[in-house]
């Protein structure tokens, strides 16, 4: 007889230094753009969201061109308590600003 999988302790449980962290972020940036770089980042689109905590990961690291890509590298390679990195929003343009030429 097949034992049922083990429940995954849910995020906040897990990570609580990244939980924190994101609903500073939610204030800081906006709660779409910070629910929607997790939501992607859960997806597996790199480059939105990455936080590693007590041996947890969250989201997609981001590509080796971006400029976090050292921070990362840094964290995993000495095992930080915690880390988190997230896409910064981008600039809001006006209709005038979306129209002009390249």
């Amino acid at each position: 007889m097949s034992q049922p999988a083990a429940k995954q302790p849910d995020m906040r449980t897990a990570m609580p230094m990244t939980a924190a962290w994101i609903e500073r972020k939610r204030l800081d940036m906006g709660k779409a753009h910070v629910n929607d770089c997790l939501r992607r980042a859960i997806a597996g689109e790199p480059g939105r969201f990455y936080a590693l905590e007590g041996g947890h990961v969250l989201g997609t690291p981001f590509p080796p061109a971006s400029p976090v890509d050292q921070w990362q590298q840094y964290a995993v390679v000495n095992g930080v308590a915690f880390a988190a990195f997230i896409a910064e929003p981008a600039a809001v343009q006006t209709p005038a600003q979306e129209r002009a030429p390249c």
